[in-house]
């Protein structure tokens, strides 16, 4: 275990031995990390990889997270955390090769960054790409085409508010902010990892690296599928705590935010078998936000 990590690896996991030594492995083999991670009683022999595996790598410490939930999973880990920064990586995810090592520079160079995140790629549980998110999101794309280099986000906290460019998996944060904002909500049904992005983008400046430096596997076993009432319940709950500060910076923001909440109106819907309520939200999507992405699923609701 490193004297003094440059960053703390965060990794929480229940029941998904099947992709966690994959997610462990694509850290890569720096000296300067000490990985934290938090079981929450895993039943499928999680503990005891770890425990041959956390002999083999003494970066490794794991914890017990006694089925708490996510949120108190990781504030258990943060909460003991050794170095200046933290980064996160769900057990389904894996990092690109320099990752860190372009994080950690960013961070080296701008040491008021609140946290930074990098793009990512999407794909399918079997692997095949399914886009990139830093084009996945009209504004954001279009105000931040032909940027190559890490940048300092204009208005962060309105972007953020508006869309949903930040995968838990890409980002690397203050320690002392996190604690300072209390880490994840444990009060919130879903969403939790929005809620801290936008409280710290209101303490601290936030960074963005337009670079691919990690994979989001989509509809992996390992992830329990979201209750989309709930999801709903979140956004309107977060969105009215950050709407008067993210509407100062960018009023623009809003109908991004809306296009967002409708779409995810039409997943409920469509989940509850509301086939006409979700072409009705799907329509308000597009009239808050026009663009290919929505038609497409407006047109998938109508079918």
């Amino acid at each position: 275990m490193p004297l003094q990590p440059a960053v703390s690896v965060v990794v929480t996991t229940r029941d998904a031995l099947a992709w966690l030594p994959g997610a462990i492995e694509s850290i890569g083999a720096s000296s300067s990390v000490e990985i934290l991670v938090v079981d929450s009683g895993s039943t499928d022999g999680t503990l005891a990889w770890l425990g041959e595996r956390a002999a083999a790598d003494t970066r490794i410490r794991f914890m017990h997270g006694a089925n708490a939930g996510i949120s108190r999973a990781r504030n258990l880990a943060i909460g003991t955390a050794r170095a200046p920064l933290v980064a996160f990586l769900e057990p389904d995810d894996r990092w690109l090769p320099g990752k860190l090592e372009t994080q950690l520079a960013f961070h080296a160079s701008r040491p008021d960054l609140g946290f930074s995140f990098t793009d990512y790629r999407r794909l399918t549980a079997t692997g095949l790409p399914d886009g990139t998110c830093f084009t996945a999101w009209p504004r954001f794309a279009k105000r931040h085409a032909g940027t190559e280099k890490p940048f300092v986000l204009d208005r962060a906290l309105a972007t953020l508010y508006g869309e949903d460019i930040v995968r838990i998996s890409a980002v690397i944060a203050r320690t002392d902010l996190l604690r300072q904002a209390g880490g994840f909500s444990t009060g919130l049904s879903s969403l939790e990892d929005w809620d801290l992005w936008l409280s710290l983008a209101g303490k601290a400046p936030v960074g963005a690296v337009p670079r691919v430096l990690a994979d989001r596997y989509a509809g992996c076993d390992s992830v329990p599928a979201e209750n989309p009432d709930l999801r709903v319940m979140a956004m309107t709950l977060i969105a009215e705590r950050y709407r008067d500060t993210a509407m100062a910076q960018d009023p623009g923001a809003e109908a991004a935010f809306q296009a967002r909440l409708s779409a995810a109106r039409a997943d409920a819907a469509m989940a509850s078998g509301h086939r006409v309520d979700a072409l009705s939200q799907r329509i308000q999507a597009l009239r808050f936000q026009p663009g290919a992405e929505n038609v497409l699923k407006a047109l998938r609701a109508f079918r």
